[in-house]
């Protein structure tokens, strides 16, 4: 599946990209060299893939995004607001959650029990107001998360052309 990445808040629509093979043992993005695939135009999946010998016998790329990761309105969202009535939040644990299993990076346990638990709590779609019930745990839940984009970027690779 194509995943679409929205980092900067000014900016509409995504702006990185990466592949997500789902379903199987193979449930990752394209790897090579040990970092990570990310592009910044949907016709760049093709070349990605091919980086990822083991990803490049799959067959055709998807040419439209499956899912989006808005990592910028989930921050938002963490940060100040009550609800999360289109899941932007759970979407993007999921994604970052095989994302930084494939980076190999070892997560400290209290981001990965944070987080772990907050997927759990949106999953029976509870409402930030009763999960998040001090300032502390917004600001705990925010460090978990820019944690993961701090390991994508540093086991990363970014397509350009």
């Amino acid at each position: 599946m194509l995943v679409g990445f929205r980092v900067d808040a000014s900016h509409d629509g995504p702006q990185l990209y990466t592949l997500l093979v789902v379903g199987g043992q193979n449930e990752r993005p394209p790897v090579a060299a040990g970092r990570i695939i990310f592009f910044t135009r949907p016709d760049l999946a093709e070349k990605a893939l091919t980086l990822d010998e083991s990803l490049s016998r799959l067959g055709p790329v998807p040419q439209e995004i499956e899912t989006f990761c808005d990592l910028a309105e989930a921050l938002y969202l963490v940060n100040s607001q009550n609800a999360d009535p289109d899941g932007v939040i759970l979407d993007c644990l999921l994604i970052l959650d095989d994302l930084v299993r494939a980076s190999q990076l070892h997560m400290p346990e209290r981001y990965q029990s944070i987080l772990t638990e907050l997927a759990a709590r949106l999953t029976e779609r509870a409402d930030l107001r009763r999960i998040f019930t001090n300032d502390s745990l917004r600001r705990h839940v925010e460090d978990a998360l820019l944690w993961c984009v701090g390991a994508l970027a540093v086991k990363g690779k970014v397509l350009t052309e």
